[in-house]
């Protein structure tokens, strides 16, 4: 009865894993991406193909096999060994991700693992790391997807230091950059504040030289003999006379009283004739 149960469509998976089994154990290498059997003479083609190091032939084998099983997760499975051949890891990435809608576990864990593998051959560390852990939980045995897993985590580790760095370096030279912009426009400033200054030094001086020219005008107007009209505070010669003889009496009484008999003697004398 089991064995009539391995009859038809069901028969054909249970062979495709039990050779998918087989594969897997046979490449253990970092990056593989085995191509499994099916009951399609067009993926047998194509397998044969990738066999004999044909991936580009193989593809057109696998195309014909995905437009006859356009539902079957082993054919776009097949189909992303060729691209992944061809380095055409995007589009291999696609067909493993359709793979892994596969209701066989082993199948799916094998499209979660070469799903990885396209991803580590795009320098995408953490979605590879997540497509080997479902791999994992899928066959926890696998030693490959272990140890890719391992080589993902490290590259993963060593990426993010890197892009620290460079995140560090870039923003010390962003640092660098506006340092020397903001010292730039500080050595602006102060050469605008030298010039502005002499600016000034200069208007101040034109100001002096016009009122220096304006006085010099003014002289020249002025007349010959007013240059000789004693300072406005200086009295004439006569009136400090006098008054240096007020002076003079006003120290001496004597004198004083002698010139003022003087003067009371000529009132009384009668007046010179003159005829």
């Amino acid at each position: 009865m089991n064995g009539q149960a391995m009859n038809g469509h069901d028969g054909g998976r249970y062979r495709r894993v039990q050779l998918l089994a087989v594969l897997l154990a046979l490449c253990p290498g970092l990056m593989a991406f085995d191509p499994i059997h099916s009951p399609s003479d067009a993926v047998t083609a194509g397998n044969g193909q990738m066999k004999a190091g044909k991936p580009s032939e193989a593809l057109n084998s696998y195309d014909k096999a995905v437009k006859e099983l356009p539902g079957d997760p082993g054919a776009h499975f097949d189909r992303g060994t060729a691209l992944a051949a061809l380095s055409r890891f995007d589009e291999a990435g696609e067909e493993f991700l359709r793979a892994t809608e596969a209701k066989d576990p082993g199948l799916k864990a094998a499209a979660f693992y070469n799903l990885g593998n396209a991803f580590m051959k795009k320098d995408k560390f953490k979605e590879a790391i997540e497509a080997y852990k479902r791999s994992l939980t899928l066959n926890p045995k696998d030693e490959r997807a272990k140890w890719n897993l391992e080589i993902a985590l490290q590259k993963k580790k060593k990426d993010d230091e890197e892009k620290k760095k460079n995140d560090k370096d870039k923003k010390d030279d962003q640092k660098k950059d506006q340092d020397k912009k903001d010292q730039d426009k500080d050595k602006k400033d102060d050469q605008k504040k030298d010039q502005d200054k002499k600016d000034q030094d200069k208007d101040k001086k034109d100001d002096q030289k016009k009122d220096q020219d304006k006085k010099d005008d003014q002289k020249k107007d002025q007349p010959k003999d007013q240059g000789q009209q004693p300072p406005p505070d200086e009295k004439p010669p006569a009136e400090r006379e006098i008054e240096s003889t007020l002076d003079s009496l006003e120290k001496s009484p004597k004198e004083l009283e002698k010139q003022r008999a003087m003067l009371r003697a000529v009132r009384r004398a009668p007046p010179t004739r003159d005829w």
